[in-house]
């Protein structure tokens, strides 16, 4: 009986027999000359001593294609990976510095085979990806397979390799291949592509799937046949994925769902996709968290939260969970991607923040009421940024409304036609992108160039090519925001940094207290000593070294690497001990001990005149923490071990401070997001925490301590923290 063997097996997974590019010849375990199949991968998956590693191709600058069953055994799910996975890829020589090396951030599994797309935390620039196949393979013709594992002579090579196999019998979804000549293929090849030569480059037939491994390293058998997972037909499937940018999320009167996706620059929309499953209820209005998470409301006034567990070529979810059974009256909701969800029933708009990428109810927080009247003409509603919602009338007034946290709402008419009057649906990913749905379930598509400015000069419509004449059979849609905050699934998330000059960041789960996964360290350095930091969003921090200059620090990805871009110089004179932001636009620091309070006015700051204002608040802030629990009011701990609240007005004026303990809080850290979660850092470096059921009341008495149920009770080393705003 013939063995197959797995190609994705423990923490030795390696490759190929070595044989030059399109010859037939073995070359003894040597491995291809550089640049050969530049597009080839190295996929690293979950850490030691359970790691394994398989191979892929890149198919889009910024997505790999490998096998499925390398990030196994558990069913991989649309969504992050469960493990942290690197990728290299456009380098022949592992040992080299050249190619792009990059985190995993999301997969993308296909439903029947042993296929994922996995998207990069950043695109692989300058390495051209490898075409998919549109032609399926035939018996005899050969096909080259590539691969980073193990050979017949090594177990780990550093050197992709390739060899020459003869297409056998084939499949539905699968075809066998034999080697030409001593190639064989061996563990960690899973993934790897198999290629078809043409005039005009290499194409990708196949991935391997399973080989007999004869002849690999460590085996006794001369048995070398393998089975291909044929690629050549998901070329649509591929390109769904990376290409296309807008994806519409839908809900039908019977409770399936939809997915449809669009490409942005030419309007096209790619495929259509409605799930099997039905959600068991009513839907009457829904959100798009993200590619993985919707809100939806009832007709009974229940809010769900649905998590998809795949969305192309096939629309599946799981059992979706009720976060209230009522009180959702919403007859729209819309997301603006930045932590806010907008809610209207009758003529009453909400204001809410999400916490979390997979809220409960403790992680939707802060109804505000935000237009309390006015809005009963309004026939539908999309969040089309941060803060900025636009929606029309049914006498075709097309009105844009900018909320922001604090402030005073305002709007504007930005136009007015019988085009706006006849659509029901409006929905919008973000930079100016609105597509609205007509009575006849046609998709119609407008672009704003400058969507945040609540003038309508700049809207363009494109009446003769809509993204669909016809097809669109509900008016329950919702877009995914092209930018997606909150991105963690628990609602806590703490920035930190290194004696040694590097960057953490912590996922918290405020209401358990637990972590998701370990504290994350970059493994880059920042090029100057910091001193303290404080985060205003979740991909933006200001940073100050000990020398005074005040860095924005963008971070590219939080896990399951922590990276960052290079630091942009704001400014000098910031001789702060002590940072903190309220996530909303104020900023506080205290240098010595006087607090000044600082306005940013710009998401990311670029110049020193986006952080205006610099208010003395006053003197005698002798506290050794400081966090913003809430607008308007500053936390901090005193070396004797009191815990005081400074109240503080936008103009910078303050008061007595409360006292909201008289001693016990003596600690080297405090930060908070709000919502009345504290946490602290001991000088022994655990990390505790703290829940005040009303953090503006001027007492500690509802401080709840939970001391036998620290985050950490050790290991927090970090010489500053500070925790991402919940409304930032």
């Amino acid at each position: 009986m013939r063995i197959v063997r797995a190609l994705a097996l423990g923490t030795t997974v390696v490759v190929v027999s070595a044989l030059a590019a399109g010859s037939a010849q073995a070359v003894g375990g040597e491995g291809v000359p550089d640049g050969t199949y530049p597009f080839a991968a190295k996929v690293a998956v979950g850490a030691q001593p359970d790691a394994q590693a398989c191979s892929g191709a890149l198919v889009a600058p910024q997505w790999v294609i490998t096998a499925r069953s390398c990030f196994g055994p558990a069913p991989v799910q649309l969504g992050a990976p469960a493990r942290d996975t690197t990728v290299t890829v456009g380098r022949t020589d592992l040992a080299g510095s050249g190619g792009h090396v990059a985190p995993v951030v999301w997969l993308v599994p296909h439903p029947d085979r042993d296929v994922v797309l996995a998207r990069l935390a950043t695109p692989a620039t300058g390495v051209t990806p490898v075409r998919a196949a549109t032609t399926a393979p035939v018996a005899g013709e050969t096909l080259q397979a590539a691969g980073y594992g193990r050979t017949r002579t090594q177990w780990v090579p550093n050197r992709l390799h390739a060899a020459d196999f003869i297409v056998g019998d084939i499949t539905a979804g699968t075809v066998g291949v034999s080697p030409a000549a001593d190639g064989v293929l061996c563990k960690g090849d899973a993934g790897g592509p198999a290629l078809r030569q043409t005039s005009t480059g290499p194409e990708l037939v196949g991935l391997h799937l399973s080989s007999a491994s004869g002849g690999c390293l460590g085996e006794t058998g001369t048995d070398a046949t393998a089975v291909e997972t044929r690629v050549d037909g998901l070329a649509d499937w591929i390109r769904q994925t990376t290409v296309a940018d807008v994806q519409i999320y839908g809900a039908l009167p019977d409770g399936r769902l939809t997915f449809s996706v669009i490409d942005a620059a030419s309007g096209d929309r790619l495929t259509t996709v409605t799930s099997t499953a039905a959600l068991g209820f009513t839907p009457r209005a829904i959100a798009a968290l993200n590619q993985n998470t919707l809100l939806v409301t009832s007709d009974q006034s229940a809010l769900y939260r649905v998590d998809i567990t795949g969305n192309n070529p096939a629309l599946t979810f799981a059992a979706p969970v009720q976060v209230a059974a009522s009180g959702w009256s919403h007859r729209l909701l819309s997301f603006d991607g930045d932590g806010t969800l907008f809610g209207l029933a009758g003529e009453l708009m909400r204001r809410y923040t999400i916490t979390s990428a997979k809220p409960g109810a403790a992680q939707i927080i802060n109804n505000s009421v935000v237009i309390e009247k006015g809005l009963g003409a309004v026939q539908n509603l999309t969040a089309t940024g941060p803060d900025f919602v636009i929606g029309s009338t049914n006498a075709g007034a097309l009105r844009a409304y900018r909320i922001p946290r604090l402030d005073a709402w305002s709007s504007e008419t930005l136009t007015t036609s019988s085009v706006w009057a006849g659509i029901n649906t409006v929905v919008s990913p973000g930079r100016g992108l609105y597509y609205g749905r007509t009575a006849t379930g046609g998709l119609l598509r407008f672009s704003d160039p400058t969507p945040n400015d609540l003038n309508g000069a700049g809207l363009v419509s494109y009446p003769n090519d809509p993204v669909d004449t016809a097809g669109w059979n509900t008016a329950i849609l919702a877009a995914v925001p092209f930018t997606a905050n909150p991105q963690s699934p628990v609602d806590t998330s703490i920035f930190g940094l290194t004696g040694d000059r590097r960057l953490t960041y912590t996922a918290i789960d405020s209401v358990t207290g637990d972590r998701n996964g370990p504290t994350v360290v970059s493994a880059q350095t920042l090029p100057f000593t910091p001193r303290t930091l404080a985060v205003l969003n979740y991909n933006t921090l200001l940073v100050n070294d000990t020398s005074g200059i005040l860095y924005r620090v963008d971070i590219v990805a939080t896990k399951p690497a922590l990276l960052f871009g290079t630091p942009v110089n704001l400014d000098s004179g910031w001789s702060h001990r002590l940072l903190t932001f309220d996530g909303n636009d104020t900023l506080y620091g205290i240098a010595g001990a006087t607090m000044r309070r600082y306005r940013i006015t710009k998401t990311k700051p670029a110049v020193r005149t986006d952080i205006a204002d610099n208010v003395v608040v006053g003197d005698g802030f002798t506290q050794n923490t400081m966090a913003a629990p809430l607008l308007g009011h500053v936390l901090g701990t005193t070396t004797d071990g009191r815990l005081l609240s400074y109240p503080i007005s936008r103009e910078g004026q303050w008061s007595t401070p409360h006292t909201l303990a008289g001693s016990g809080w003596n600690y080297a850290s405090l930060v908070s997001p709000g919502n009345g979660d504290y946490f602290v850092k001991t000088s022994t470096g655990a990390l505790l925490r703290f829940k005040d059921t009303d953090p503006a009341n001027k007492s500690g008495t509802d401080i709840t301590a939970f001391p036998n149920d620290p985050v950490d009770s050790a290991g927090w080393t970090q010489i500053a923290l500070s925790a991402q705003p919940y409304i930032s």
